[in-house]
Parts: structure tokens; sequence; C-alpha cells
């Protein structure tokens, strides 16, 4: 069975992650990258000199799908334009809850349209950790889930700063004050003579951020402050249930690779889906491992 053929759109730290990954892959192949007017001539690494680099999807040859690698708010938009011109989609949005379920919708719709297939929220949340909330549920049907996101960087947060006028570099954390209200405390590098508190209140007036406790710092270097993610997943069987249960997963990693990979896992499913908009959880989990599926099975069953 020949490689799946995938165009990357967009190549900050998750396009570059999937594109690296894609090189040393056996069941996936890198057809190119799309990349904004303005960065085509900006170099490449090494190894990706020979890869075609073009302004649309529809200008790479023979491509079966896209991974929209774009900021959250170019997602949809991404989405879109790749439908129209016939070619399937993998995407990781940032939406939750009713407002997922209505942009699912939406890309569902266009995807039956145009007659091609749509993966989304297909990153890490919603994405795999959507996936352990469902084990966990399954697993203790009645029952509470708590979760907290130790001190660490957010990945579709910082590619939103990052597109404010004067921004250098961003670093973006959350965490919950002892109450359980969400914090954000945003770290910025400033280009010089930019005005901190102009910028603050960009962020702050920000979709992503509204609703939010949002503290902005200028900092004189953020790769100082650069660190993984963390996260404490917890479920407990409710009260008077037949059986008392309790289960813990905590993880400390990195959100690009671990959204780039579940991405790819999303892409190997594609060649058997029909028309339409779905999530990781309508996908067997054998097809996410495509041509590995029978290794998986042996290796963990």
């Amino acid at each position: 069975m020949d490689p799946i053929r995938l165009g990357i759109v967009g190549f900050g730290k998750v396009g570059k992650a999937c594109a690296e990954t894609l090189l040393h892959s056996k069941d996936l192949s890198l057809a190119g990258i799309v990349r904004r007017s303005e960065s085509l001539t900006l170099p490449l690494a090494e190894a990706f000199r020979k890869v075609p680099v073009v302004t649309h999807m529809a200008a790479l040859p023979r491509a079966e799908g896209a991974l929209l690698c774009v900021p959250a708010a170019q997602v949809a938009g991404a989405a879109r334009d790749c439908l129209q011109h016939g070619i399937p989609v993998i995407e990781s949005s940032v939406l939750h809850g009713e407002a997922f379920c209505a942009y699912r919708e939406t890309i569902h719709r266009l995807a039956l349209h145009h007659e091609v297939p749509a993966i989304v929220g297909a990153g890490w949340d919603p994405g795999g950790l959507s996936i352990l909330r469902s084990l966990f549920a399954l697993l203790v049907p009645q029952g509470g889930i708590e979760e907290t996101h130790r001190i660490a960087d957010s990945l579709h947060h910082i590619a939103m700063v990052r597109q404010v006028v004067g921004v250098k570099a961003a670093l973006c954390t959350e965490h919950r004050t002892s109450s359980g209200r969400r914090q954000r405390y945003v770290y910025v590098e400033l280009e010089p003579g930019v005005d901190g508190d102009r910028v603050a209140a960009a962020i702050r007036a920000d979709p992503l951020f509204l609703g939010d406790d949002t503290v902005v710092f200028p900092v004189e270097s953020v790769a100082a402050l650069e660190q993984g993610r963390g996260l404490v997943l917890e479920r407990r069987s409710a009260p008077g249930s037949v059986a008392h249960q309790r289960l813990l997963f905590e993880a400390r990693f990195d959100e690009v690779w671990t959204t780039a990979w579940m991405m790819l896992a999303a892409a190997r499913a594609l060649p058997g889906l029909r028309p339409g908009a779905y999530t990781l959880l309508d996908l067997p989990v054998r097809d996410l491992w495509g041509t590995q599926a029978d290794q998986a099975v042996r290796a963990w069953l």
C-alpha cells in the first residue's frame, strides 16, 4: 500500500513537528508545505529543501489530505478552502462543548457538499484528551471527573498572542486558583519601543481570553521560560455506587508533538472514510494505526 500523501498548511511549531515526523514515516508521506506568499522565500531546514513549497493546497500534486496547522482563528477558513477544492482535512481546533458541535456541523455540511471527509478536533484537547475522558467515563459510568492543568504553555493561546503587533515572542500558561477560577498568565517579549499596555489590552480583548482572568507580563526573554505541559485527570465513582473506583492519569508532555502525532494518527483513517466530518470518537481505534493495526492488536491486547 502506497503511503498517504499529506500537505501541511502552516509551518509553525505544529507544522514543523508534523513535517519532521512525515519524513520518517513508512505509511505517510509529505506532499508539500503551504505557506503565506510573504513566507515563501524564508529558508527551510536542510531536511525540507527538496519539499515543494506553495501558497495553496490545490497546487500540490496528488495530495490526499491536508494537515491544518494554522492559528486557531484561521482554521475554519483554511478548512473551507481545502474542502471546496475537494481536499480532505485534518485539524486540531480549540473549541469545546456546544461551540465545537456547531463548528463540526458546519464542516460536516461542507464536506458532504464537496464529497470529501474531514476530521475535526484531532489534536490534544479536543482530541487525544477527549479519548481519555471518554474511556474514564466508560470505566466508571457513574461519577465525576476533575482536571488540573498544571502551569505550562497553552498552544493555541500562544499562536494568537504572537499575532499581536509588537509581540516578538510569547508564552501563555494557565492554572486554577483555590476557588477553582481559571487564570491565564501571558509572558510577552516585545519589540523595541512597543507599548506594553496596548499589547495587554489587545490580548485581553481577543475571544480566546474573554471570560478568563488574564495577567500580562512583559519579559526580556521568553525562551528562558518555556516548559512542557502538565495534566492530572481524575475520575471518582459517585457516592453510593456499587463499587468504589478511582482512576488517575498524570502526564507531563510537549503539546506541540502530542498534537502533531494525534493529527497524523487521524490521517491514517482517511482512506476508509465517507464524506462528512468526524471526531476521533467517531473513528475506530484500529483505523488510527493504519498499516500498523495488526501489530497494535498483538502489542496492546
